[in-house]
């Protein structure tokens, strides 16, 4: 099996319209009713806020090649295929509580209103989508091998392999870490959409790296 990953398009695709509506509702309704001297208590708000809007996603364009044939004395036969795929990955905002965010005061700071410490899970793969119907296909048929026959036959294994070969990609180290720092620029956003953006944020993983994406 041959499989290729090629540099995506990453994207934030976390529900923008839905999510920064849900902030902008909380920021508006709850948070004028909480002392905003007292950190502890926002950050509890903040925490059910968040928690509420469950998950947050990063999605990454790429590709699979998928080549399958056979030797023969007859003439070789290569079946390959390249399938757009899309991987999801998310971090799952489900379990957050007060104790996964700090929130300190800064008076005087240049303005700004406090800071915001978050931890959140680690970036892991939610879903996988392979676009079987934009696949771009080729067949190489020895001299004896009927293409029509042999290719399509071979053609039909490397279709059914796709989804598995998607689900084994594994992105590269600066494919992963953009991701990763995607992932962080969301969670912060959605915390200064809740807080207001004169609020710092800084966002934490609470898994050391490791494993693969």
């Amino acid at each position: 099996m041959f499989l290729a990953l090629g540099v995506g398009a990453l994207a934030a695709a976390w529900a923008v319209v839905t999510q920064e509506r849900a902030a902008a509702r909380l920021r508006e309704e709850v948070l004028p009713l909480v002392d905003p001297m007292n950190g502890q208590t926002r950050a509890v708000t903040v925490a059910r806020a968040m928690k509420a809007l469950k998950l947050v996603t990063v999605e990454f364009d790429t590709f699979i090649e998928v080549k399958r044939g056979q030797e023969s004395w007859r003439g070789d036969v290569v079946a390959s295929i390249v399938v757009p795929v899309r991987l999801s990955y998310g971090t799952d905002l489900s379990g957050l509580d007060a104790t996964r965010v700090s929130i300190s005061a800064l008076p005087g700071a240049g303005g700004a209103a406090g800071a915001c410490l978050v931890r959140v899970p680690r970036p892991t793969r939610v879903a996988t989508e392979v676009f079987g119907e934009q696949e771009k296909a080729d067949v190489q048929a020895g001299w004896m091998r009927l293409r029509s026959r042999a290719g399509e036959y071979y053609l039909g294994i490397a279709r059914k392999d796709a989804a598995e070969a998607a689900r084994a990609l594994v992105l590269k180290p600066a494919d992963r870490e953009m991701v990763e720092r995607t992932t962080k620029e969301q969670v912060a956003a959605l915390a200064r959409a809740i807080l207001g953006d004169d609020y710092g944020v800084v966002v934490v993983f609470d898994e050391p790296a490791g494993g693969a994406l």
